[in-house]
């Protein structure tokens, strides 16, 4: 559709969130849409932006164009705003499917420790309520995200925009991820693209330890302010008992 409305001579705005080919399986798919991709991205009446700069390196890889980045901005969470007023609660999101309850093992690691905080599940919040308004996600203590395939998804954006404390379990296994990280999806690269992006690790390359560290570290989930890192959920409970010894304006320091 963009390549139709660009040769109608129609301005084209486009926004990609995941890799630009995540629906095309065919090479010569892949080839024709880079072609149409980079046509776009040299017309002055276009503007192509990706969610996120690990989105635009890939695009660079195989087109040999590095789009812009504008990171969501969430406004439709507005007017609600972190107050901490649940103190006791801590949010957590996981896939709705083929995933631990990781609410009730974090919940099970806080009570065998006696430290006082109920992780919630997001996903439970809003089925027990009927629904779950923004500001009910703002009013708990902190919150934490758990990738998964689709690595940096609009939960996390939301998280930030409601200036929530989010913490995200730091580790380069998350880089081994089918959707954002598919090693069989995209092996097309055009042959315009350029050598600048070659000497980054590829981001589809699973048997390189390195490469995933390197591509964990691009992410966002790396890169934002008020996004704090993990590597256990001791490391975890600690954080929040360090951060929570004064929940209002000190934790709103502390995210920030």
């Amino acid at each position: 559709i963009c390549g139709v409305m660009h040769d109608a001579g129609k301005p084209v705005l486009a926004y990609f969130g995941v890799h630009p080919c995540f629906m095309l399986q065919q090479v010569a798919d892949q080839l024709n849409f880079y072609k149409t991709l980079r046509r776009l991205a040299n017309d002055p009446r276009s503007s192509l932006v990706t969610s996120a700069p690990y989105i635009s390196l890939q695009v660079a890889h195989h087109v040999g164009e590095e789009l812009p980045t504008v990171r969501p901005l969430s406004l439709y969470t507005r007017p609600a705003r972190y107050s901490g007023r649940s103190s006791a609660e801590v949010l957590v999101n996981r896939r709705p499917i083929n995933f631990w309850n990781v609410a009730a093992m974090l919940g099970a690691f806080a009570h065998e420790n006696q430290v006082p905080f109920w992780f919630v599940d997001a996903q439970q919040l809003h089925y027990d309520n009927g629904h779950a308004s923004w500001q009910r996600w703002a009013d708990c203590a902190a919150a934490v995200y758990f990738p998964y395939d689709w690595l940096q998804t609009m939960t996390l954006y939301d998280l930030l925009a409601l200036e929530l404390p989010t913490f995200v379990p730091d580790s380069p296994l998350y880089a081994y991820a089918h959707g954002t990280n598919s090693r069989t999806a995209w092996h097309a690269v055009s042959t315009s693209a350029s050598s600048g992006s070659q000497h980054l690790p590829p981001y589809n390359d699973w048997l390189s330890p390195s490469g995933r560290t390197y591509w964990w570290l691009l992410t966002d989930l790396r890169g934002l302010p008020g996004v704090r890192g993990f590597s256990s959920v001791g490391d975890l409970l600690g954080q929040l008992v360090e951060c929570a010894l004064d929940i209002g304006e000190g934790f709103r320091r502390w995210s920030g």
